[in-house]
């Protein structure tokens, strides 16, 4: 690693679908957005800036957006091989 970087910070959005699918890519994402109307964009942005603040260089945090319950998790500071539940 170069001393004049810092590490990168890994905060990531994975949509979760009422089949337990997960989304992870905007070109995936796109085929099923209108699923997702419920959720408020502008938080979600808000909340990967604020969750970069918290989340430790060799860790990553996850926004998990489920379909079914319309529920929506944040994981913080998990190691990078960190999956959620496919359900909430």
């Amino acid at each position: 690693m170069n001393p004049f970087y810092p590490q990168p910070i890994f905060v990531h959005t994975v949509h979760i679908l009422a089949t337990g699918e997960f989304i992870y890519s905007r070109e995936e994402y796109e085929k099923i957005a209108d699923r997702f109307n419920w959720v408020d964009r502008k938080a979600i942005i808000e909340r990967i800036l604020y969750l970069r603040q918290l989340t430790e260089g060799s860790k990553k945090s996850v926004i998990a957006i489920y379909e079914n319950g319309h529920v929506i998790r944040e994981f913080v500071n998990v190691d990078r091989e960190f999956t959620p539940l496919s359900y909430c």
